[in-house]
């Protein structure tokens, strides 16, 4: 009756067959461990590990607790979870015991239950037995946290198995964020540097690049509540592209060398500041670093307040970045990278 409930489809059909094919009582103690905790009627038997472990999702953020407490406050604000994220491995205990013991007693179940996939190395899961695997900090060491983030949520669609590779994420750091993001803010504020003394020309408009922003807004925004993370940011980027193109095709630099030109090169200079606005707005979430250094670079938190304050919703009103603004330069966004070995 609401297919939302569990995704992605293959786990919702998971357990779906499960269920079709028939369930049975489960008991919630074992008498073969002489670990965990034991049952109050009879010290012979111990809790089931999966019971006893999924009700931490509720006693820890307050169940039980008096509704004037901290933790009776904190429950009433969080229950229902509206995602619960779970290993692809672990479904079943999450999609089938854990609601059937919320029903029970009388509590609301989680709004959906989303199995994330595995991350694959040379085609098999990762494994600490195995030796199989690589540690995220060799990564962020490299290429640091944000692009470590960026690449995950871009590279593999989020509930299905993914395979890392070193080539793959240099080539995806260098083209996407180096190339494309990174640079036009490094070329942005050195033009507005050379050509507008650092202060950010008066508003203008272009009815292209808004209603690119428009579109770019309304898909980002519906594929990542849909938990479609690699969608929304894929939205982004092509918005990101098309200023790009936009920036190549006014080739403000040639502008410049006429001083006729000026209204015209400060018009381009302003769009391409507030492209950059918005897009600092709807990366923040997933390179919050990178984000906030755009954000100050462009005087945006002087003028519009902390990146972290601002709407998805109204970043595609135009003109928010308001004239004088003060554009700095920052370090580049992106540094060039050696090979990773």
């Amino acid at each position: 009756k609401n297919p939302e409930a569990c995704q992605p489809e293959s786990a919702r059909n998971e357990v779906l067959s499960f269920l079709e094919g028939g369930v049975s009582d489960l008991s919630i103690s074992r008498s073969t461990f002489d670990w965990g905790i034991p049952v109050p009627w009879d010290t012979k038997q111990v809790v089931y590990v999966w019971f006893d472990a999924l009700l931490n999702y509720a006693t820890a953020v307050g169940l039980t607790d008096a509704p004037d407490t901290d933790g009776g406050k904190k429950f009433a604000q969080t229950w229902p979870a509206d995602v619960h994220l779970v290993g692809k491995d672990i479904l079943r205990f999450h999609a089938v015991i854990w609601p059937a013991m919320l029903m029970a007693a009388g509590l609301a179940v989680p709004k959906k239950v989303f199995a994330h996939g595995w991350l694959l190395v040379g085609g098999e899961k990762m494994s600490k037995s195995k030796l199989t695997g690589i540690a995220p900090s060799d990564i962020t060491n490299h290429f640091g946290v944000d692009a470590f983030r960026y690449y995950f949520l871009r590279a593999i669609p989020f509930g299905s198995d993914g395979s890392f590779s070193w080539e793959d994420m240099n080539a995806r750091y260098t083209s996407e964020l180096a190339n494309d993001f990174g640079n036009l803010a490094s070329r942005l504020a050195a033009m507005i540097q050379k050509y507008c003394e650092g202060s950010l020309p008066k508003v203008a408009h272009d009815k292209v690049l808004e209603e690119a922003l428009s579109q770019t807004v309304s898909k980002a925004d519906e594929a990542i509540c849909a938990l479609d993370f690699q969608g929304g940011i894929n939205a982004i980027m092509d918005f990101c592209k098309r200023v790009n193109g936009y920036v190549t095709e006014k080739e403000p630099w040639i502008l410049a060398k006429d001083p006729a030109n000026k209204v015209v090169l400060e018009e381009v200079l302003y769009n391409t500041a507030e492209s950059l606005r918005a897009l600092a707005v709807l990366l923040n979430s997933v390179m919050p670093t990178t984000c906030e250094i755009l954000w100050l670079s462009l005087g945006a938190q002087d003028a519009l307040g902390p990146i972290g304050s601002q709407k998805i919703s109204s970043v595609a009103q135009w003109g928010q970045l308001p004239a004088g603004a003060r554009v700095t330069k920052t370090p580049v966004l992106f540094p060039r990278l050696e090979s990773a070995e």
